[in-house]
């Protein structure tokens, strides 16, 4: 439910608290005090658009929303990462001098739309709006939905379920008829290629080796030449000094004076070492320079196995398209003909597959058919039931004559079936029934979403999560005794629901169990309004007002008392949507 509103710079409210009761909550207030403000900032605080002519410089809009009952929103909100105060969502709507928005949800910045899509939906505001959504087939289509939960629900999953799984292998068939044809093109060279690949049986990298050896081959005389004298530096020969002669001098040397002073055996084993390892590396050069092979024989294997790969490259590379382009290299072909073995795995099978998929998509359009053929049915019935319930408020609603009729129709098969949905009225015996839009006249349609509301929201079997609605202008267009018969109605609207009403008639405000006043004051010129909460007194006085426009008339008061005490007698022992203890704290004020 909403437990709290605080309104900022919006039309002639500077800065005003609202604090909400779990059931029935009226506004009233003179003319011009600002009770469209409420509602426009409630529209601002649910993704909704302002004008900028309503407001005077930046602009502020923020609310508690409890979260009790609402799993879905709750999961929603946790996910987005909004954080919680004793299971309420603050949220926050500004709009800076400059005409830029900004919205916030549990502290977490979120864009406009997402505030509508999640807050929005949590709350459904009537007023000017009403006559744009009757023209909605879809809503209406959600509405008999709603209304028949337990009996729709279960078959609208069942044939979106169908509708997801035909949709999924309609484009699988489509992507395997494209591979079909595409088998045609290049299964055949698909598959020699790889048969080239396979004979020439090319390694990773191999290509990269052969260059690699052939510039070896290439400059062998040098290379040898190289080792030999780093292996005569080493271990020399006869005709002069080398490495390996000095370190066994030096070894001699050193070993002589360990034998008088141990301390040079770290030394002399560091020595024997390097002597080792000196020795090691002259072998190892030797065997370099005897295995170099510059034969003319060598030479030409290596070019010839080079030139293979080089052209298997070429002709294979742009044919087997690698993920960053053609192949440029043995390693990068070898790669690409997986992904090729692959292809041609999936074009041998094509066929097989896409006969499988159009004999699945072919029973599942006759299940479709079945499932859309329930839904119908389900929806037919639901339609009658909604014409009643809503006809039987409309009798209470002082519209006896009335008659709604809800036709379920054939439309384009899609997702939710292939239901058209449209709520009809005949305002008038004789009357040809028209969408409801059409044929109402304000305070009629005001009655009309009133009537629908409360057939919607008695037929819910979860009380868990109480909705929301806010009525404006619900009562245009009546008074008497249609005034007293729309208090009546909300007030049972209230026991499933949160309901807030900006109303003008006493007969609608002394149904509700908190009562809000919007107090306008000028000062010099200047005209701004707060909000109160009336207490029993002060809510007689308001009535009072209401009825005559003088509080201080005794027999206004008088008729405001009787008209607050026959509307409490009405509406005893109703349980309201929230509970007690939700109740007195909202009234006993969680501000922020």
């Amino acid at each position: 439910m909403l437990s709290t509103l605080r309104i900022r710079h919006i039309g002639v409210i500077d800065d005003a608290m609202l604090e909400f009761g779990p059931g029935f909550t009226a506004l009233t207030g003179e003319t011009g005090a600002g009770k469209t403000m409420i509602v426009t900032g409630l529209t601002m605080l649910l993704g909704g658009r302002l004008d900028r002519g309503r407001t005077s410089g930046s602009s502020t809009v923020d609310g508690t929303l409890a979260m009790s009952g609402h799993d879905e929103l709750a999961a929603a909100l946790d996910e987005l990462g909004a954080e919680e105060d004793d299971g309420e969502v603050l949220v926050v709507r500004r709009m800076t001098r400059d005409g830029r928005s900004r919205a916030q949800i549990g502290g977490v910045p979120v864009p406009i739309g997402t505030l509508s899509r999640l807050v929005g939906t949590a709350v459904t505001v009537h007023g000017q709006s009403d006559q744009q959504r009757l023209r909605d087939p879809d809503a209406q289509r959600i509405a008999l939905d709603r209304f028949a939960t337990a009996e729709v629900g279960p078959l609208v999953e069942r044939h979106r379920e169908i509708w997801s799984e035909r949709t999924e292998l309609t484009e699988q068939l489509t992507e395997l008829d494209g591979l079909l044809a595409e088998r045609e093109r290049r299964g055949t060279a698909l598959r020699e290629a790889l048969e080239r690949i396979e004979q020439a049986d090319p390694q990773p990298g191999e290509d990269d080796a052969l260059r690699a050896e052939l510039e070896r081959l290439g400059n062998a005389e040098e290379l040898r030449g190289a080792a030999t004298q780093a292996v005569l530096a080493l271990v020399g020969d006869d005709d002069g000094p080398a490495a390996g002669p000095l370190l066994d001098i030096a070894g001699e040397a050193l070993g002589r004076a360990a034998r008088t002073d141990t301390t040079l055996d770290p030394l002399v084993e560091r020595l024997d070492a390097a002597r080792l390892e000196l020795s090691d590396l002259a072998a190892e050069m030797t065997r370099y320079a005897e295995e170099i092979d510059a034969s003319p024989g060598r030479i030409e294997e290596a070019n010839e196995r080079l030139h293979e790969l080089t052209v298997l490259v070429r002709d294979l590379g742009a044919m087997l398209p690698g993920a960053d382009g053609p192949a440029e290299d043995i390693s990068t072909l070898l790669e690409t003909s997986r992904g090729a073995a692959i292809d041609l795995d999936r074009f041998e099978g094509a066929e097989q597959e896409r006969a499988t998929v159009a004999a699945r998509l072919e029973t599942l359009q006759g299940e479709l058919d079945t499932a859309a053929d329930a839904l119908t049915e389900a929806r037919t019935a639901a339609a009658e039931a909604l014409s009643t319930a809503v006809q039987e408020e409309l009798r209470h609603l002082e519209m006896p004559d009335a008659t709604i009729r809800v036709d379920v129709s054939a439309q384009a098969h899609r997702s939710h079936g292939r239901d058209a949905v449209a709520i009809l009225l005949a305002p008038h015996p004789g009357a040809e029934h028209l969408p409801v839009a059409q044929a109402a006249s304000g305070g009629e349609l005001s009655r009309v979403m009133l009537a629908l509301e409360v057939a919607l929201s008695s037929s819910r079997s979860d009380r868990t999560a109480a909705p929301v609605f806010v009525f404006d202008e619900i009562d245009a267009g009546i008074g008497g005794r249609a005034a007293l018969a729309v208090g009546q109605r909300l007030a049972r609207l209230a026991r499933h629901a949160q309901v807030i009403v900006v109303t003008h008639l006493p007969q609608v405000a002394a149904h509700a169990s908190t009562h809000l006043q919007i107090v306008k004051t000028s000062t010099e010129g200047v005209t701004s309004s707060t909000v109160e909460t009336l207490d029993r007194p002060g809510r007689i006085r308001e009535l009072a007002r209401m009825l005559a426009g003088d509080a201080a008339s005794d027999v206004a008061l008088a008729h405001a008392e009787e008209l607050l005490e026959d509307a409490r007698e009405k509406t005893a022992g109703t349980k309201t949507a929230g509970t007690t203890t939700a109740s007195t704290t909202a009234r006993t004020g969680r501000r922020r």
